[in-house]
């Protein structure tokens, strides 16, 4: 995928992150769900908090913790989790208290470092997410569909695991700020080296 391609993909991905994050403040409306800001608009921010707390926090089945639905509390999880914990510290990507497997920080994770593996974990995750909440008609299923349709391939696409570097340009030791999408979250940058994902496959 071209530079330009990556980095506005990036930019849907961490928007969804952003909207699927404890609504307080509520979400700003993104163009990639419009569906759930319109069957929420009526919803008052108590309202809509209740909503994210019985939908992902009291809800196992669509539990955003994306190891979870892949392994359960098997080890596998633990490693995954520990794998991407260290990514996220070189990447600079705050968890705000959340596990690292939380889909608020793994779709900002992939955004900065596009790899196959982390991104079709995820994707089947998301499908396991979706499927109870399609069956409630709950809002919050236009979000994780765009999730999902930002996380696909486009096609002839494919995404290797990157080499060490890329998405992170270093000036004197931080992130340039230019890479960083509107939540502040790193972007892939054309013409560096890439960062691996270091995420056992």
């Amino acid at each position: 995928m071209k530079a330009e391609g990556r980095r506005q993909k990036a930019e849907v991905l961490c928007a969804i992150a952003s909207a699927l994050r404890y609504p307080v403040p509520p979400p700003a409306r993104i163009e990639e769900a419009p569906d759930f800001f319109d069957e929420t608009a009526h919803v008052d921010p108590r309202g809509l908090e209740e909503l994210y707390t019985t939908t992902f926090d009291l809800n196992p089945v669509a539990t955003l913790e994306v190891g979870w639905h892949l392994w359960g509390e098997q080890y596998e999880r633990g490693r995954f989790l520990a794998d991407l914990r260290g990514l996220q510290e070189q990447l600079g990507i705050d968890s705000g208290g959340e596990l690292p497997d939380h889909l608020t920080v793994l779709l900002p994770t992939i955004a900065a470092v596009p790899d196959d593996g982390l991104r079709e974990k995820c994707a089947k995750a998301i499908e396991k997410m979706l499927k109870p909440l399609e069956e409630q008609g709950n809002p919050y299923r236009h979000v994780l569909r765009a999730a999902l349709s930002a996380l696909a391939p486009r096609s002839g696409e494919r995404v290797a695991p990157q080499a060490p570097g890329e998405g992170r340009c270093l000036q004197d030791g931080a992130p340039h700020p230019a890479l960083r999408c509107a939540q502040g979250h790193l972007l892939p940058a054309s013409g560096e080296k890439a960062l691996e994902s270091g995420v056992t496959p």
